[in-house]
């Protein structure tokens, strides 16, 4: 089951980063939303708040806290494109 997940994953990015009709609607002026202001904050959390201290757990504590904060670019862009 993750193998699917993470296929998908990937296949999406992949998907619109590469394919030529999504490419195109990107707009990089509007998408300036500063990426490492959500991640260091993060990462820094995952450090300090978990329940034992292995790679592992560290990383899965630093994936729930960046999936909960991963809306904020997209809120962002849209909030800039509907004004």
């Amino acid at each position: 089951m993750k193998l699917i997940f993470l296929g998908s994953s990937f296949s999406i990015v992949w998907y619109m980063r590469y394919h030529k009709i999504v490419r195109r609607s990107y707009d990089k002026d509007q998408d300036t939303f500063r990426h490492y202001i959500l991640i260091l904050p993060c990462l820094i959390l995952a450090l300090l708040i978990n329940e034992k201290f292995t790679f592992k757990e560290v990383m899965w504590t630093f994936s729930l806290y960046l999936e909960a904060v991963a809306i904020l670019p997209q809120l962002v862009l849209l909030q800039r494109t509907r004004n």
